[in-house]
């Protein structure tokens, strides 16, 4: 026996929830680095992440609070929502300001 549905196709009344993961078990190239400014949990409670760092993240508990430093294992996050730079990009810039920091002393030895 079938049963008939008056529900359009593709709309759930319960959305799936979406699956949150702890932030040091994310699985990453070894040159990219996650951006910051995006939404997570530490221990049930939401919280805005303002920067990622090696084994620890400073968040923003609520608006206008003062920051924390939270350790990465207990940070849950939502794998999707995460921003990434490669690092090359980074390594790049940084060649480029010591080739114009260069250039400059050059120009200094010459006009001296």
């Amino acid at each position: 026996m079938s049963m008939v549905s008056n529900r359009k196709p593709g709309t759930d009344t319960l959305k799936s929830p979406i699956e949150l993961v702890r932030l040091d078990t994310v699985e990453m190239d070894e040159d990219d680095e996650i951006l910051p400014d995006f939404s997570a949990e530490v221990d049930g409670r939401r919280v805005w992440v303002t920067a990622v760092l090696e084994r620890t993240v400073v968040i923003e508990p609520a608006p206008g609070e003062p920051k924390v430093l939270v350790n990465r294992n207990r940070l849950m996050v939502d794998p999707g929502q995460l921003r990434v730079r490669h690092l090359a990009s980074k390594e790049a810039a940084r060649r480029g300001r010591e080739a114009a920091r260069q250039l400059r002393m050059q120009e200094n030895r010459s006009a001296a």
